[in-house]
């Protein structure tokens, strides 16, 4: 028997589900894609929704599909009371009442059920519910289950489709958990198995010598045979497909282009398919030489490549490559010769070729590649205030400016109301730089950050920020905080960042950033908060401690540590005991107020 009070109920913070749905639907689905997802779960403080699929998630119409859907207590001593539990099928689904079922309490007869209007099912509590405020009683690990089995209409579309689950928790704010979108997929297929058919022939031949067109069938159990074409008309008679492959041998006897395609021509419960067709060229042979103009040259400038091919009289197109790729397309090529003009977006050194695809009477041919350079200008750089929103006259805080793209180096001047206030680097790894400050007054101040610029990055300056300064509080108790930083800063080398907060009574939580990132976050004891964190690339990192206070303390923000995090397998980074990037630990004092 349960319990018939409910001992405590917490009221969490609303958490949003990741998982939002949605239905894709085609004109068929291939029987040899993945099944889409099949099960997710949401968890929120003590509640833990699963919602599966029972069995095999990829169906026909007319098949049915079993939904389970599990709410279980994650076992940290808060009792959930659980109004309602409900089930959300894809559109169309059609519910076989009888067959929903709910277990709780090791019973299958203490549920009500309610049919809804989306054809779904919602599941309350009959029997042993909590006495204060109704409900599912969910406790230490404890479970309730709702199976509700549907029937896919004989006319469905094939396609994928999304399902929902939802509950709601008596006593948390805002609304159920969980989404009608929930990311739990059913597929449904085609019984009639579509099948893909490709065909791979040489790009080249030459009269009189044979060639093998070789089909391949997919899925490779299909079973039937390809019939060869070459521009629609048969070559040859069909060809048995064996383990999802057909091959035929065939000698050209006239030079040309010639435009061939499989045609799979397959048996019961498979439809038919035919490749994309494919071309061969019967021609005599040629030289492509390449030529690129200028070499090297900045990101964003013009280079002209020039192929030449021998014979001139040859007559046919260049498709230019770009490291492997094809780059545009192909350009006919007009007494010997033919020219493409593009520029590169990005720093590198380029592999550019020229194939002659050839034509009727001339075999294709590819140039030696051509390495062209390609170096940067310098960068435009974009700065931008970030912090402080608010602040509090007379309590510090820390100024932080990003500069993007993020430079190697060099600095940012802070002026505040037309005033230079200090300037602060830039950190190389999170292109975050922070300036310790004291507003004097209440009122709204004009924040503008100037960098300075480095090597490869332009100087820029922000726009104004606005910054709202309110006078203090007089009944919260002013508090400080200080950062100290233990251990090797390098790269994969775990780091401990600890805060301390005086006075040491004061209770709150402590949020440790780096820039703009948030490291984590860790409650206040004793005065004290610490964090572990390893960096995963080498660089500069502002990293601050900024303490968020309980009832009754002021907040208070420690002054930035800048950490120089090295590689250690890179001898051009530097780092040792008495650097900010060695090992040791580095301690800043406090901005508290």
């Amino acid at each position: 028997m349960r319990s018939s009070t409910l001992r405590r109920i917490a009221a969490p913070l609303v958490a949003g589900i990741a998982a939002a749905g949605m239905i894709v639907v085609g004109s068929g689905t291939a029987g040899a894609e993945p099944p889409p997802p099949s099960s997710n779960t949401y968890k929120e403080d003590q509640l833990q929704l699963t919602k599966e699929v029972v069995g095999d998630n990829v169906v026909h119409p007319g098949d049915t599909i079993t939904y389970k859907t599990t709410v279980k207590h994650r076992n940290n001593g808060i009792v959930l009371a659980i109004e309602k539990i409900r089930d959300v099928p894809p559109a169309g689904f059609e519910l076989i009442r009888d067959s929903v079922k709910v277990r709780y309490d090791n019973s299958w007869n203490k549920a009500d059920l309610n049919f809804n209007s989306d054809g779904g099912v919602t599941a309350r509590c009959k029997s042993d519910c909590t006495l204060l405020v109704g409900g599912f009683v969910v406790d230490d690990n404890e479970e309730v289950t709702l199976e509700a089995t549907y029937r896919v209409p004989e006319d469905m579309d094939f396609g994928v489709y999304d399902s929902g689950a939802l509950v709601n928790v008596h006593a948390w704010f805002g609304a159920d958990r969980g989404d009608k979108n929930f990311g739990v997929f059913v597929r449904v297929d085609d019984p009639v198995v579509t099948t893909s058919t490709s065909l791979q022939v040489p790009a080249t031949a030459k009269t009189g010598v044979p060639v093998e067109l070789v089909a391949s069938v997919d899925p490779a159990v299909a079973s039937g045979r390809i019939q060869f074409k070459d521009g629609g008309t048969d070559i040859g008679a069909p060809v048995d497909v064996v383990d999802g492959r057909a091959t035929l041998t065939h000698t050209f006897d006239i030079a040309g282009v010639r435009e061939v395609t499989a045609e799979f021509l397959a048996d019961g419960g498979f439809y038919s398919s035919t490749s994309a067709p494919q071309t061969i060229d019967v021609t005599a042979d040629t030289v492509t030489e390449l030529q690129v103009s200028p070499n090297p040259v900045l990101v964003g400038e013009d280079v002209v490549a020039t192929a030449t091919v021998t014979p001139a009289n040859a007559q046919g197109q260049i498709q230019f490559k770009v490291n492997g790729a094809n780059y545009g397309a192909p350009v006919n090529v007009e007494n010997g010769t033919a020219s493409l003009t593009r520029s590169f977006p990005e720093s590198a050194t380029y592999s550019i070729v020229a194939e002659f695809l050839g034509a009727p009477g001339n075999i294709g041919s590819t140039s030696a590649p051509v390495d062209v350079t390609v170096n940067d200008p310098d960068w435009d750089t974009t700065t931008t205030v970030i912090e402080p929103v608010t602040a509090v006259a007379g309590t510090p805080v820390n100024l932080a400016a990003t500069v993007l793209p993020i430079p190697s180096g060099g600095d940012v001047i802070f002026v505040v109301n037309g005033v230079e206030v200090g300037a602060a680097a830039v950190g190389t790894g999170d292109g975050v730089a922070v300036l310790p400050y004291t507003f004097g007054a209440s009122g709204t101040a004009n924040v503008v950050a100037e960098f300075s610029g480095t090597a490869g990055y332009t100087p820029s300056t922000s726009a104004g920020f606005p910054v709202t300064v309110t006078d203090p509080e007089p009944a919260r108790t002013e508090t400080t905080t200080a950062l100290n930083v233990i251990g090797e800063t390098e790269v994969g080398e775990p780091l401990s960042f600890e805060a301390t907060v005086a006075p040491n009574t004061a209770n709150g939580t402590v949020e440790f950033k780096a820039g703009t990132e948030v490291l984590g976050t860790a409650d206040v004891v004793g005065g004290v908060a610490t964090l572990t964190h390893t960096f995963g690339a080498a660089g500069t990192y502002v990293v601050t401690a900024n303490f968020v206070a309980g009832e009754g303390f002021a907040d208070s923000v420690s002054g930035p540590a800048v950490l120089a995090v090295v590689d250690p397998g890179d001898p051009s980074n530097p780092g040792g005991p008495s650097d900010p990037g060695g090992p040791g630990s580095v301690s800043t004092g406090s901005l508290g107020g």
